[in-house]
């Protein structure tokens, strides 16, 4: 997948277009033989068709996503594996980049990116990639969610997939709070307390994970962040569970398994 920046109308726009293939089908594969053995639905991961199939999940799902009232691209325009869409903001991954070491502006960005994912998910929305990069800040403040091509819902719940919004939250900003974990906690326990009984039901066996994360706080800087996202998630009744096979899918992603072979 590829996209570039284009002026459309004086305004700046973005051109996607959709790769065919899934260049990751065995890691998916392997995250889903591992959810289901966990018994996990929220981790299932969701098909990634590629091409005119992707291209065509991202516009129903934003089209699906605007009629919520969430703030999302507009299709400008559209090939057989391309979409023209509007640009809304720089990314939260960009502005926690430029906010260098500031806590407090790190926790502007955090505390008004969570209000606007438990906003959504009290209209029905659900998202899928809920990583700083995908989460958008327009001038004016307000938040937006790009990238949208693939679809929880093909196997899981809807209250899976918001959870599942919720760790992968919690997973992508856990090393802007290197040794401010319970910081993240406090601001993510309220935002989990107001979401639905069920959602808040996948958090079961909190405590699980716990040594795992102690543990990998020695491994280096990857292995410390997503061990602070296991902490946070512990603090906040998240879905522990769930960023084990995470922690798994990143591993077979990179290449890594040195940890793998630690855990098994």
């Amino acid at each position: 997948m590829g996209v570039q920046s284009i002026v459309v109308a004086g305004r700046e726009a973005w051109l996607k277009a959709y790769e065919a293939g899934d260049s990751r089908k065995l890691t998916l594969g392997m995250l889903d033989a591992i959810a289901r053995g966990l018994e996990i639905n929220a981790l299932r991961p969701p098909p990634h068709p590629g091409g005119g199939q992707a291209k065509e999940i991202e516009a129903r799902r934003l089209v699906e996503l605007e009629a919520l009232g969430v703030h999302v691209p507009r299709v400008l325009g559209e090939g057989a594996s391309t979409l023209l869409l509007s640009d809304i903001g720089t990314t939260m991954a960009a502005r926690l980049r430029a906010a260098g070491g500031d806590a407090d502006a790190i926790d502007a960005l955090t505390r008004q990116v969570i209000d606007a994912i438990a906003d959504a998910h009290a209209r029905g929305a659900y998202f899928g990639q809920m990583v700083p990069r995908n989460i958008t800040i327009d001038d004016d403040g307000r938040v937006g969610f790009i990238d949208f091509e693939e679809d929880p819902l093909e196997v899981m719940s809807l209250p899976q997939a918001q959870a599942r919004d919720w760790l992968l939250f919690a997973f992508g900003i856990a090393k802007y709070y290197d040794g401010r974990t319970d910081a993240l906690a406090d601001m993510l326990a309220p935002a989990l307390r107001g979401e639905p009984d069920e959602v808040a039901r996948q958090a079961g066996q909190v405590g699980r994970l716990r040594g795992l994360a102690r543990r990998m706080q020695w491994l280096g800087r990857s292995a410390r962040h997503i061990a602070h996202s296991i902490l946070v998630v512990h603090a906040a009744t998240l879905l522990p569970l769930a960023v084990l096979a995470f922690v798994l899918w990143d591993w077979f992603d990179d290449g890594e398994l040195d940890l793998l072979q630690m855990l098994f």
